[in-house]
């Protein structure tokens, strides 16, 4: 599990490192941090101390800024905020120069408070460069052209196991469920979770949905940390057959290693297919020629011999 979670926000480290990337031809810039990731298990509240390397691996001379900061995330979000883990973090340097190709030893700690209520922590040391100068060039007809450079961001991620007592607790604070829908038009079937207990929590969703001729059942998955929000997002698009009153059985599960917490909500919601709108039209055309009288242009006259 704990595997997991250190490889999801690992992928993170890859999505910061591609943020803002614009480059041109006479710059180009970029940082390496080494080891990519700390994972720290705490017996007590103690101090713990490590270090990376931080690599210039751009052609550019870069200031160099480190923080320290706590991970909020989502399947929507992806925050950093000085809360938390972020307060127990300091580095050292925090501030310096690379020149290309050079390398930087970065000694970090970490020091755990003795009224720590979390048992699971996520953090990260946000690592950017700067460029020194921003270049400007004139143009032939004396306009000023600005160029855009890159500034490279990368995160290592820093997971901390804490002592205390394990508390798995999650509140289901909004949903946001379709009332109706339309044959072939998606609806969103959405769940905002809070962890307010003191461990990371492991969910699973599953929707369960019981109409009049058709049946379907939709599966969501997330983590979450303590003290963080979660959206449970899964969508279901009705199909030609599906018609009618639904009856929409929610069942999330969540635990830090088993799932043997348990949320549940139900639903109602009304399926309306299109061929059925087509119908009530064209019943409502016919209803309203007959009430106005009027007549067919064409006229069909039989002769008997």
């Amino acid at each position: 599990m704990f595997h997991r979670i250190f490889r999801n926000i690992s992928v993170l480290i890859i999505i910061l490192s591609l943020i803002v990337c614009f480059s041109g031809a006479s710059f180009a810039a970029g940082l390496l941090a080494s080891p990519g990731g700390f994972k720290i298990s705490m017996e007590a509240p103690q101090t713990y101390q490590s270090s990376l390397v931080v690599e210039n691996i751009g052609n550019e001379q870069l200031e160099v800024k480190i923080e320290p900061k706590r991970i909020q995330k989502d399947n929507i979000h992806i925050l950093f905020s000085d809360e938390g883990i972020a307060a127990w973090i300091t580095v050292d340097p925090a501030n310096f120069t690379l020149s290309p190709g050079e390398k930087k030893n970065v000694k970090f700690t970490v020091r755990i408070p003795t009224n720590i209520n979390y048992y699971d922590a996520a953090g990260a040391l946000l690592i950017s460069g700067y460029p020194q100068k921003t270049e400007q060039n004139v143009q032939n007809n004396g306009q000023a052209n600005l160029q855009v450079q890159q500034v490279p961001q990368i995160a290592v991620p820093i997971d901390v196991g804490l002592p205390g007592t394990i508390i798995e607790s999650l509140v289901l604070e909004k949903k946001d469920v379709p009332n109706i829908l339309l044959t072939f038009i998606p609806g969103s079937f959405s769940y905002l979770l809070k962890n307010n207990g003191t461990v990371y929590a492991n969910i699973t969703g599953n929707v369960q949905l019981d109409g009049w001729f058709t049946d379907d059942n939709l599966k969501m998955e997330g983590e979450v940390y303590p003290g963080d929000q979660y959206y449970l997002m899964t969508d279901w698009t009705p199909g030609l057959e599906d018609f009618g009153v639904y009856q929409a059985k929610t069942t999330i599960k969540y635990g830090r290693f088993d799932q043997n917490q348990t949320l549940q909500t139900n639903n109602t919601l009304i399926v309306i297919p299109v061929w059925l709108i087509f119908i009530i039209l064209i019943i409502l055309v016919w209803w309203g020629i007959r009430k106005k009288g009027v007549k067919s242009p064409l006229k069909i006259k039989i002769e008997r011999k």
